[in-house]
């Protein structure tokens, strides 16, 4: 093809005829432009769909994510809730001489139990979402609430850990009470600790009553509810609305809603 219009070329300036020859050489320009640009046009256009597909990967691993963090979440919800309502009993056991002088020692031990056995945090799958943010991936994604949302996901994350962190610490306060002040070998038989690990039940058991008239014992078991409280009514409910928000946004952009 280069070969025949050069050829038409030498020919027109043979034959003297530089008008049409500059015609010729301008039209020739204007090819030479026109494929230029749809050769630029083809390679942004294959550009865009690479990133939309990369995009849709990465929208894809995360949704896939937040789905699983919100049945950790569910299942974390609920053991909470159920802690704290043994955690109410205790303390309106403890306000109450009737009730602590009507509480079998083995009751009590399964309430305590109940409360202090369960480390209350739920599990965050976040391998995809990491690799995407620390490898750059975020600017691959063009949905702006989505990319903003997920800048900020750390942080939210943090939010629900911190607040897990105080009822642990808590746990860890009444813990140490029992092991300290309380009957800890009554705690186990009661349990069956003992039996399952071939230790013969106590002969002299003091129990843990005292416990239940210990203003002390009382101020931690305020304290782990204090904790637990704001983290079953406040944090864990507004993650949860923003992991269902973010997947909303992504089955949206998956979908080419905007």
């Amino acid at each position: 093809m280069i070969k025949f219009f050069r050829h038409i070329r030498q020919r027109m300036i043979k034959e003297n005829r530089f008008s049409k020859y500059m015609l010729y050489a301008f039209g020739e320009i204007i090819l030479v432009v026109i494929g230029i640009l749809i050769a630029l046009y083809l390679n942004k256009k294959q550009q865009d769909h690479t990133i939309q597909k990369q995009q849709e990967n990465y929208l894809i691993q995360i949704k896939g994510e937040m789905a699983n963090n919100l049945k950790s979440l569910s299942a974390e919800k609920e053991e909470l809730s159920g802690t704290l309502d043994n955690a109410y009993k205790i303390i309106n056991i403890m306000n109450n001489d009737s009730l602590i002088d009507n509480l079998t020692e083995p009751d009590l031990s399964r309430l305590i139990y109940a409360v202090l056995s369960e480390d209350i945090i739920f599990f965050n799958e976040n391998g995809a979402l990491n690799q995407i943010i620390y490898s750059g991936g975020l600017k691959e994604i063009r949905n702006d609430s989505i990319s903003g949302l997920l800048a900020s996901w750390e942080g939210k994350v943090n939010r629900v850990r911190s607040q897990e962190e105080q009822v642990a610490e808590a746990t860890d306060y009444l813990k140490n009470y029992l092991i300290q002040y309380g009957d800890f070998r009554s705690f186990i038989d009661d349990m069956g600790f003992s039996k399952a690990i071939g230790i013969d039940l106590a002969k002299c058991k003091q129990g843990n009553k005292n416990l239940l008239r210990s203003k002390e014992f009382e101020n931690y078991m305020f304290r782990f509810v204090a904790g637990g409280n704001p983290l079953q009514l406040d944090a864990y409910p507004k993650f949860e609305k923003e992991m269902q928000s973010l997947i909303k946004l992504i089955n949206q952009a998956l979908k080419g809603e905007k």
